[in-house]
């Protein structure tokens, strides 16, 4: 907009105008000079009152009203004859890159070096003190049968009484030649404590030796299923020869997620204890929970002893005997 004179009056007075040289006078006289001036329809016969002559001037009522339709429309005739700037044709051009193929070293490089040793293990730190493992598990696995020295008592107390002597009474001694048999229990609550199964196993057949070992694996409860191999090729527990020795590795269903349905409950153990007593054989578990956690029942029930450094000899004698 320019001071006084409206771009709407320079339309209206170029509407009139009939040549070029007449357009630039016009353009002169409003104030537009310099300004080329678009070409512009001549306006027809019938198009409404007479426009005045350039250079006479228009009303300030016509100049008003030209400013609002101008201002009603938003656009100039000038406005849309006037194509945009072409913004591409003004941005430089790039110059193509160059490509070239990567530049091999001078010398081969030489790879890294495989490692020669396998990753050190971290540190295993057995539940038993290793200085009484053997022994422990020695008086745990064994049976106690009268093939030792003669009991004098027993004998005189016998003599005294008058009854004849049918056979030397002895003292009972332990032994191992009945063998073991061992459940490790593979569930959830027992899942920290495998690299310390496998140790206790491989110790077990040094001191029992490898022929009078069973190993049976089951999960929670021996009776769903329990063997030597994966889960799927377990089958129904059946108790070993009587006289044999029934070892647990397992926690009895005090560890694992609190949400499993399938833990071990007291029944089942009861159940199972019957079935080992039924058989002949005695069963004793290690447990690696303190007996703290212990339930009332679970020792009454069976002898449990505690897998851990605080475990000795005279504990489980005083325990089995």
């Amino acid at each position: 907009m320019r001071p006084q004179i409206w771009i709407g009056d320079v339309v209206r007075a170029l509407r009139v105008a009939r040549t070029e040289d007449e357009q630039a006078q016009v353009l002169r006289l409003l104030g537009f000079t310099g300004t080329v001036a678009p070409p512009v329809c001549p306006a027809a016969p019938s198009a409404g009152p007479a426009v005045p002559e350039a250079g006479s001037g228009a009303p300030d009522e016509e100049r008003d009203a030209a400013a609002v339709n101008s201002r009603d429309t938003g656009r100039t005739v000038a406005e849309d004859q006037v194509e945009p700037p072409d913004p591409v044709g003004d941005l430089p051009l790039l110059q193509p890159v160059r490509v070239e193929s990567p530049r091999l070293p001078a010398a081969p490089v030489e790879p890294l070096p495989r490692p020669t040793s396998a990753p050190a293990r971290l540190p295993h730190l057995p539940l038993l003190a290793p200085q009484w493992a053997g022994a422990i598990l020695r008086d745990v696995v064994s049976r106690r049968v009268c093939e030792g020295p003669v009991d004098v008592a027993a004998l005189i107390d016998t003599l005294a009484h008058g009854r004849p002597v049918v056979r030397l009474p002895r003292l009972p001694v332990p032994t191992l030649r009945h063998g073991v048999q061992v459940l490790v229990d593979r569930g959830s609550g027992m899942q920290p404590f495998r690299r310390d199964q496998d140790q206790l196993l491989a110790q077990l057949r040094t001191v029992v030796g490898s022929e009078l070992v069973e190993v049976g694996y089951f999960s929670d409860v021996p009776q769903r299923g329990t063997g030597p191999g994966p889960r799927w090729t377990r089958t129904a527990y059946t108790p070993p020869a009587a006289g044999r020795r029934v070892l647990l590795l397992s926690d009895l269903g005090l560890g694992g997620p609190t949400e499993d349905h399938g833990r071990a409950t007291r029944a089942d153990w009861e159940a199972f204890v019957g079935l080992v007593t039924r058989a002949g054989c005695a069963v004793v578990a290690l447990s690696p929970y303190p007996a703290r956690r212990w339930p009332a029942w679970m020792p009454r029930l069976l002898p449990v002893i505690s897998w851990d450094r605080t475990t000795t000899t005279g504990r489980i004698r005083a325990r089995l005997l």
